[in-house]
């Protein structure tokens, strides 16, 4: 029986891996973590708690693909919607100066700080998906962990840090119309999950679901 663990993003509840796992197989044992769960820290502190949880695969959305990506020892992975790190001092500091910014703001005012966040381009796609609803009932309940969910948001940020060595058994799950992170590393299995955007495990789980199987097969091999 597969153990599995996950890492959600940025705000994420442990349910929102719920459809992909009601659509993967039945012997998969999960283990469904936050940010938070892994201490809140730094990208690199919160890979460094994941290395310690057995499991023969590991997946991540977003921040949480981030951090397996920071974690990866030959453990089979698989990220979804994850970027693969800023080059360059300047992209770095810019986008430490906006992410400790937007930290400021989850601070002083959470229910607008949630608002404007999935304002964002990125989570066009979701906003209109029929599963938005549940999604933003459960993000309402972040305003109870704003100041943690602020530190991870500046100590976790792009900005600060360092582009992953992509090597071993790495797969990369993508939406089509996720405009930030649709084109995946070209070295590495890969799939597309088409009509959906950057939330690819809460529009489309099913779909997602298949594409984590087959790539956990290819992984394996």
């Amino acid at each position: 029986m597969p153990s599995v663990v996950a890492v959600t993003g940025f705000l994420g509840d442990p349910s929102d891996f719920d459809g992909v796992k009601a659509a993967c197989s039945g012997e998969w044992s999960w283990r469904v973590l936050t940010p938070l769960d892994l201490g809140g820290g730094s990208i690199i502190d919160m890979a460094s708690q994941l290395k310690d949880l057995p499991a023969d695969l590991r997946i991540g959305y977003s921040m949480g693909g981030r951090v397996m990506l920071a974690a990866q020892d030959g453990t089979p992975t698989v990220a979804l919607s994850a970027g693969t790190g800023l080059h360059g001092a300047d992209a770095r500091d810019q986008r430490a100066q906006i992410d400790d910014e937007r930290a400021d703001e989850l601070r002083q005012d959470p229910e607008a700080f949630l608002k404007a966040w999935y304002e964002q381009p990125l989570f066009d796609a979701l906003r209109t998906s029929p599963v938005w609803k549940g999604v933003e009932a459960r993000r309402s309940g972040m305003v109870q962990h704003s100041e943690a969910w602020a530190t991870v948001l500046a100590a976790a940020s792009p900005g600060r840090t360092p582009a992953p060595t992509l090597e071993g058994r790495l797969g990369f799950v993508v939406g089509n119309l996720d405009q930030a992170y649709r084109v995946p590393p070209e070295s590495f299995s890969y799939r597309v999950i088409p009509r959906a955007g950057h939330a690819i495990h809460l529009e489309s789980p099913e779909a997602t679901a298949l594409a984590i199987q087959e790539l956990f097969k290819e992984l394996q091999s």
